[in-house]
């Protein structure tokens, strides 16, 4: 099949994914996770600061953009799927997250499926009695490592491009207790995508042939391949304490990047021109996302904390979508000083203050630079009384998250039993 046919043919499969049901399963999925993420916002501060409606719209169109990209260099490198594959890989992701939900991401499962696969084929081929273990014995051996760890490195490569387009936007605030037990501001960047994907799999039925450019990884399966589409599912979850969001992102994404071209130049080399390499890439692929992973914690915990309560002033956390606050240009780590000429140094400060006087509200602003402002706004009838301002919280605050990692089976446990009722939130992050 020559090049225009075989694009065609890709084309049909992208516009294919709406049909199916998993499609519209997936973003019922994302649309629950955003919801949880406002209900958190709610249990912390009373009111919602983002919307789980809009987070979800944005997914969808990054998670479009990605899955589109994600087509295009899964074809142009070669990439093919065995739908065998992929189920085992989706087992064992979910069979991982029941010890912590991050294991579901398909460095470690396929990393570890890799693995056992080259394990497998070094080691002399034995006869299994069972013919159900006998099959999964099989299937381990005839697994496409290559292309499995090619695709892992892929779908790494798009999550660091759409983290670094939407990671920054709709974060939740959140109180955090410091390992000095104080209480200390910070952000959580927690996001998911469905990616549409068409892709080329081998199924035996199919009669797509090989496009000519196919000459980066050994072609499989020639004879059955099609196009098939798979909507895939990426997700990003991170919390910030030293840093503003939107730098956080950008440097997740960075490493992220990194991560994933590393992964991709050993995957293909070791598939073109060193097999043991390939050793090295299935390691790789667990071992250096977690790397990554706990190094990112290392880092948040021996830097400073950015939003702590200053010795003077009130410093702000975030800013509430279309309050009085955003519209006098308010930022997040801004400290009010002053309230209509008055000191304020604790929120009950602040709401006195502002009921001085109650046409006008004027106040003395030092942002992160310490350069000091003044911004002001009249107060109409009717309108709000507060700002919309979430601030740094002080030991007063009685709602607040531990980061822990606390696995799936438990927080099921503690739900079913009651014994997190009345306590502070916990996330895994």
């Amino acid at each position: 099949m020559q090049a225009v046919p075989f694009l065609l043919e890709l084309g049909r499969g992208f516009l294919e994914i709406p049909l199916t049901p998993f499609f519209y399963v997936a973003i019922l999925l994302m649309y629950l996770q955003y919801r949880r993420q406002v209900s958190l916002e709610r249990q912390l501060f009373g009111v919602r600061v983002t919307s789980a409606e809009r987070q979800t719209i944005l997914s969808v169109g990054y998670g479009l953009l990605g899955g589109l990209l994600t087509t295009l260099l899964v074809s142009a490198i070669g990439v093919v799927l065995n739908p065998t594959d992929f189920i085992y890989v989706w087992v064992l992701a979910v069979a991982l997250a029941i010890f912590n939900v991050r294991f579901i991401c398909f460095a470690y499962a396929g990393g570890i499926l890799s693995f056992v696969s080259l394990l497998l084929n070094a080691l002399p081929e034995y006869s299994i009695g069972w013919p159900w273990m006998g099959q999964i014995y099989e299937d381990f051996r005839a697994l496409s490592v290559p292309h499995l760890l090619t695709l892992v490195a892929i779908l790494h490569l798009i999550e660091a491009i759409l983290v670094l387009l939407q990671g920054k936007e709709g974060v939740s605030p959140v109180f955090v207790q410091s390992k000095r037990g104080r209480l200390i501001g910070g952000f959580i960047l927690q996001k998911f995508w469905v990616l549409p994907l068409a892709a080329v799999a081998v199924t035996g039925t199919g009669g797509l042939e090989p496009p000519p450019w196919w000459a980066i990884l050994p072609v499989v399966g020639v004879h059955g391949l099609q196009v098939v589409p798979i909507p895939a599912v990426l997700g990003y979850s991170g919390v910030t304490l030293s840093r503003h969001p939107a730098e956080k992102a950008a440097r997740t994404a960075k490493y992220l990047a990194l991560y994933a071209i590393v992964l991709l130049l050993i995957s293909v080399l070791g598939a073109k021109y060193a097999p043991p390499l390939l050793w090295v890439a299935a390691l790789f692929s667990p071992i250096a996302h977690e790397f990554l992973v706990k190094w990112e914690l290392a880092d948040e915990k021996l830097r400073r904390p950015l939003f702590v309560k200053p010795l003077q002033g009130l410093r702000i956390l975030a800013v509430l979508p279309g309050s009085p606050a955003e519209s006098m240009e308010l930022k997040s780590g801004d400290t009010i000083t002053k309230a209509n000429g008055m000191p304020v140094n604790s929120p009950f400060d602040l709401h006195f203050a502002m009921n001085r006087n109650s046409a006008f509200i004027k106040l003395e602003v030092m942002d992160e630079q310490g350069e000091i402002r003044f911004v002001g706004k009249p107060r109409y009838s009717g309108e709000h009384h507060g700002l919309g301002l979430i601030l740094v919280p002080d030991d007063s605050a009685k709602e607040y998250i531990r980061l822990e990692s606390i696995p799936i089976w438990k927080r099921l446990w503690s739900t079913l039993s009651g014994r997190n009722r009345n306590s502070p939130a916990k996330e895994n992050y």
